[in-house]
């Protein structure tokens, strides 16, 4: 139906599982691509008849098209309640947009297996570092390199404020009060490296960026979310930007008749419409042990999953 090789019921079930998989997503500040891209690989073709069988950068770039929509609509949805910093999210998007740039080009050079085990590993890490950090308590890095805190104040443009912040030692920050946020030696290699993964596995820069403002930084987790979503956003679609003038104008870098599906992607995305809102409705009303721990246990069971997956067998692409 509508060319895309799908039935009318089926294109209903890619609406549906658009947007829970959105609403998930967004709620924690996941980039999308940590459960399409394995939804799009393994779940899909069997839940959805006709649905195309994809390879591993397919996939990825099916996950950065979808996150475009889901994450215009969350966005939106945390700047309305105030819980960016353009400040901060300016000097991260220096690093990531251009990095990100040249990683997505970089993607097509590296085996498919070797990306997906990254991806996995990756996911794997990440739930590590927030189960040391936040129950029992600083990591190890983190107690080495331990900086002053700094609270997040300063918004672009002027007219428009986040929330007022609370410090690690108790006091407040009145929104619209510089105090002078940098990135240090560290927050700088963390943004570094989450520009890189988001170009190579579509994934990294929203967890980094929320586990480097939360954990280094002891930012709020609402403000933390809403500016790593930002963060995430503009750099995703620098690396979408890039994978299709990728398939526009170098097919040999990105492999003599590779496609992504953006057909069936397009009802994926009207569902991520929806689930992008749902999602930062549900992180203004979830409490910040409960989102921190159902982070954790999402990545390593998807981490473990795409690894134990890819070691088995492969991702035949």
């Amino acid at each position: 139906m509508f060319g895309t090789g799908v039935s009318a019921v089926g294109l209903v079930v890619l609406v549906l599982l658009g947007f829970v998989i959105a609403t998930t997503v967004n709620t924690f500040a996941m980039e999308a691509a940590v459960l399409f891209t394995p939804a799009f690989m393994f779940v899909f073709p069997v839940l959805v008849p006709g649905f195309p069988s994809v390879g591993v950068n397919a996939a990825i770039g099916l996950a950065l098209f979808v996150e475009l929509f889901g994450y215009s609509s969350s966005v939106s949805a945390y700047w309305f309640r105030h819980q960016i910093d353009f400040h901060v999210a300016a000097k991260l998007l220096a690093i990531t947009v251009p990095v990100a740039v040249v990683a997505r080009v970089g993607s097509y050079l590296v085996p498919s297996d070797l990306l997906m085990l990254a991806f996995g590993g990756l996911l794997v890490t990440l739930s590590v570092v927030l189960y040391e950090s936040h129950e029992r308590g600083p990591s190890i890095l983190d107690t080495l390199l331990e900086k002053p805190v700094l609270g997040l104040t300063d918004a672009v443009p002027d007219e428009y404020e986040p929330r007022t912040r609370v410090l690690a030692d108790g006091g407040t920050v009145e929104a619209g009060t510089r105090d002078g946020f940098d990135l240090e030696p560290l927050d700088t290699a963390v943004t570094f490296v989450g520009g890189l993964l988001a170009g190579l596995v579509g994934i990294a820069v929203g967890e980094l960026t929320q586990t480097m403002l939360t954990v280094r930084k002891k930012v709020p987790i609402d403000v933390s979310t809403g500016t790593s979503a930002l963060v995430l956003h503009v750099t995703i679609v620098a690396a979408l930007v890039t994978n299709l003038l990728l398939l526009r104008f170098a097919p040999a870098i990105a492999g003599e008749g590779f496609t992504v599906p953006f057909g069936v992607g397009t009802f994926v995305a009207v569902g991520c419409l929806f689930g992008g809102q749902m999602g930062a409705f549900l992180n203004n009303r979830l409490s910040e042990e409960t989102v921190l721990q159902m982070l954790m246990v999402a990545y390593f069971v998807i981490g473990v999953f795409v690894v134990g997956r890819t070691l088995l067998a492969g991702t035949a692409h």
